[in-house]
């Protein structure tokens, strides 16, 4: 890594702080099922690539500290001051980086920054006529969890429950041989098959939640299972920029065939000039200083 972390940092603050601001999204498929966008990165110099790395970094060190401010300011610190953390503290932030940072396994952790590239540039979109983005959780702390992926709930006000979802099912693509469409017809599949019981392991008890909303919440199983147009699923795939389609998520409908009502599938595509080593720079932000 030859940009470091002070560097990036600040080139990413120059341009705006968050990831939309270093992408280009453009929606396609109008005409199809399933709309979908493409989002591109901006620019293929060193510190702009870094400035995206360090910002997934630092969104996912702040997420897996959490509450524990003093972890995530040994991290900060040390990481732009371009040094190690040793004894206790670095045990201490090392609790929070190593479950999915340690092993260094790039497979793992390519799959952990592609659910981050949905979820940051989801958060971040600007706000849609008549509706509200009411809860985006940031992605589970695992690297290969079997469950659910993402799910976002908006607020529509005049809808018929006055909310709605989207189920979401994330996948990288890094292959040589293979098409993204086989990537994409087995995101598909899988929330098809699995879509329902993955209803089941959100856990909602520890929130504060408003009433209108948890009675919203308490019914999505069963909105699921009744296919109502309130409960809808996604799909994202992270890949590189070499191998993005013109054309994508036409058979879509054809895979996922549980919810077909209009507006039920939704497709994302991220595309990243050398996606592995991309994650590798991330990966390489969150442990420089252990």
């Amino acid at each position: 890594m030859t940009v470091t972390a002070q560097q990036a940092m600040e080139h990413a603050r120059a341009a705006g702080g968050r990831l939309v601001d270093l992408t280009h999204r453009e929606s396609r498929g109008q005409e199809q099922v399933c709309r979908w966008d493409m989002v591109v990165t901006l620019g293929q110099e060193p510190v702009e690539r870094a400035a995206a790395a360090w910002i997934i970094a630092h969104e996912i060190m702040k997420a897996r500290t959490d509450l524990d401010d003093l972890g995530y300011q040994l991290w900060r610190e040390h990481v732009l001051a371009g040094t190690k953390l040793g004894g206790l503290d670095r045990e201490h932030v090392l609790l929070h980086a190593s479950p999915v940072f340690e092993a260094n396994d790039i497979t793992g952790v390519t799959g952990y920054v592609g659910e981050w590239l949905w979820y940051l540039l989801t958060r971040d979109l600007p706000p849609e006529p008549g509706r509200s983005v009411e809860i985006l959780d940031p992605p589970k702390s695992a690297v290969n969890d079997g469950g659910p992926d993402g799910l976002v709930i908006h607020r529509v006000p005049g809808s018929e429950l006055g909310f709605d979802f989207r189920l979401w099912e994330m996948k990288k693509f890094t292959g040589k041989a293979a098409k993204p469409a086989a990537t994409l017809r087995e995101a598909w599949q899988q929330l098809n098959n699995e879509g329902a019981r993955y209803m089941g392991q959100f856990s909602w008890g520890g929130r504060a939640l408003a009433p209108d909303l948890r009675l919203f919440i308490g019914s999505m199983p069963r909105q699921w299972v009744d296919r109502k147009e309130s409960s809808n699923g996604g799909v994202s795939i992270a890949l590189n920029a070499a191998d993005a389609p013109d054309t994508a998520f036409d058979r879509s409908h054809l895979h996922f065939t549980t919810h077909t009502h209009p507006g039920a599938l939704q497709g994302l595509m991220v595309a990243i000039d050398d996606l592995e080593n991309f994650a590798k720079d991330v990966r390489g932000y969150v442990w420089s200083a252990l």
